[in-house]
């Protein structure tokens, strides 16, 4: 069993490197804004949980935390997890209705304990994405008008983390993470009367790193209660970038669909340093140990001051709020399967960094999830599915409402691989 686990591993890690870049991970219009979609960095367990996870420690110790690196005090295992994520969405603005999907492979993560104090471990997962394709046709002006707007592309990043318990009750962790990718965007615009059709090009290439520190509590409060606080603080650095920003106009062949009489208006190639807002997390959470556990979880990141050149978008800044927690009915039943199985639950609330016309884009759902035994008694070994429904925007002042499924499966595998031997 050690060494199938090691070349499950070993085959998911490639396959995941293969496909990581050709990913499309993001399908909602309001993508369109900054560098698009935020993907939270939490698994399917946090995920079911509202996305509480500054305090998040799991119930067996197996599975790593990798939104705040201080937060694996008690991470007693190697823990080795595959993820993937189906988003799907429907879209409605006057009287318009549309549907859209996606399915992409969301985390691969392996982690360990090194001896009693360190822990370890890195993950690849995305960052953000573009995902969005817009035609506005207004045939009640005259001449009418045409507006496409497209944008696709991701940014994933490559992480590494680790932490070292100061004590039993304290950690303090660090995480690097290389962040990389393109975003393109484009505009087309063009009048029933107009000959030739003015299109706005927008490519963006990106990569540098970014530091995560992270300081974690866990304490006793009774003989089976515990108190964990949680605090992970992304800092504000520059990455690089390169950019190349044009406009053209051409025309379109009615037959052929060919480009003809393009001419390049402008043209502007750019490298410069792309500043990331910097970003805090605060979670504190309470609960009986391998029972029940609820928490709370605030996040804020910096987005007024976050600008891409040649896009003149002001932005807010983002907050985040949520609530969850599991249950346990009886972790040590061996003839009652799903009394062993961990139920999750959650709520949560986003001020989006979009404002629209005065009009600020609000997030908000309700989670859900389980936590599937899949070892023997002795293998905390899980599959984790988290689910989320809720709504992004609305449909006053002809913006667009999303409604929301998504769901998180992940595959999370335990074993004792750095383990100091007791007898030669």
């Amino acid at each position: 069993m050690f060494k199938n686990k090691r070349i499950l591993c070993g085959v998911a890690f490639l396959l995941v490197l293969a496909q990581l870049q050709a990913q499309k991970t993001s399908i909602s219009p309001y993508s369109s804004f900054g560098y698009g979609d935020y993907r939270l960095s939490n698994d399917a367990a946090n995920f079911g949980m509202g996305g509480v996870s500054s305090a998040y420690m799991s119930t067996y110790g197996s599975q790593a935390n990798f939104a705040n690196p201080a937060a694996n005090i008690n991470l007693n295992y190697t823990s080795f997890t595959f993820e993937g994520t189906l988003n799907a969405s429907s879209f409605e603005s006057n009287d318009l209705k549309a549907e859209r999907s996606t399915t992409y492979i969301s985390k691969l993560s392996l982690a360990f304990p090194m001896g009693a104090k360190w822990r370890g471990g890195f993950n690849f997962q995305p960052y953000s994405s573009l995902g969005y394709d817009i035609v506005n046709i207004n045939t009640k002006v005259t001449p009418n008008t045409y507006n496409s707007y497209k944008g696709e592309g991701d940014l994933n990043t490559v992480q590494l983390f680790t932490s070292y318990n100061v004590t039993n009750n304290f950690a303090v962790g660090l995480k690097a993470s290389y962040l990389f990718g393109g975003l393109e965007k484009k505009e087309i615009h063009n009048t029933s009367d107009a000959i030739l059709l003015s299109s706005f090009e927008n490519s963006i290439d990106i990569n540098g790193f970014i530091f995560t520190g992270g300081l974690a509590y866990s304490k006793k409060i009774k003989e089976r209660n515990r108190l964990n606080l949680g605090l992970n603080y992304t800092i504000g650095n520059g990455l690089s970038s390169e950019q190349q920003y044009q406009v053209l106009t051409y025309a379109i062949d009615p037959l052929s669909k060919q480009m003809y009489n393009q001419d390049i208006v402008y043209k502007e190639n750019t490298s410069t340093s792309l500043n990331l807002p910097q970003k805090v997390g605060i979670g504190v959470s309470y609960g009986e140990d391998y029972r029940w556990n609820i928490g709370v979880q605030l996040d804020w990141e910096q987005n007024s001051k976050f600008k891409l050149k040649n896009e003149n978008i002001a932005f807010n800044d983002r907050f985040r709020s949520a609530i969850g927690g599991f249950i346990v009915p009886n972790v040590n039943s061996y003839t009652n399967y799903f009394a062993r199985t961990t139920y999750r639950g959650g709520a949560f609330y986003e001020r989006t960094p979009i404002s629209i016309n005065g009009n600020d884009i609000q997030k908000y759902g309700i989670t859900f999830g389980l936590g599937l035994p899949v070892g023997k008694a002795s293998d905390p070994s899980e599959i984790n599915i988290g689910v989320e429904l809720g709504q992004q925007g609305t449909e006053k002042n002809n913006l667009i409402k999303e409604n929301f499924v998504n769901m998180k499966l992940s595959f999370t595998l335990n074993d004792s691989w750095f383990q100091r031997r007791k007898y030669n």
